[in-house]
């Protein structure tokens, strides 16, 4: 059974350096936030504190249409399909390639091969090529 989630909207965009999370917005409990990868092919959300359902990290790709959730123990699930996807909510940032953003225990890299997601080590990554274990 496929799930089908909006991508949540924050407003600025990530571009400071570092190795820890770039986004500033996305750094307290009970907040969500999303952003879209340089390519806008890959759409991702996060959320703490249960505000908008359940706590995780939520990804897409437009092409191939897939679809990946990370739960809070590094689990996740995958869809695949013009079924699984939502729509992602106007206005979301940009997440430069070699950024992080971080919400509570989750953190997503932008790359240019994909973005992983991860908790505690463990997580997925998606691109083009499809969904991966990342940890």
């Amino acid at each position: 059974m496929c799930r089908t989630t909006t991508a949540f909207v924050v407003g600025s965009v990530v571009s400071a350096p570092g190795a820890g999370a770039d986004d500033s917005v996305c750094t307290a409990v009970g907040q969500y936030c999303g952003f879209y990868s340089p390519s806008r092919n890959i759409s991702c959300e996060m959320n703490t504190g249960g505000r908008v359902g359940e706590d995780g990290v939520y990804c897409q790709t437009d092409n191939p249409p897939q679809t990946v959730t990370l739960n809070n123990d590094g689990t996740y699930k995958s869809c695949t399909g013009i079924t699984c996807l939502g729509n992602a909510a106007p206005g979301i940032p940009m997440l430069a390639y070699g950024r992080t953003m971080a919400l509570g225990q989750f953190a997503c890299v932008s790359e240019e091969t994909g973005v992983t997601c991860t908790t505690g080590g463990r997580g997925f990554t998606i691109s083009r090529s499809g969904i991966g274990t990342a940890g």
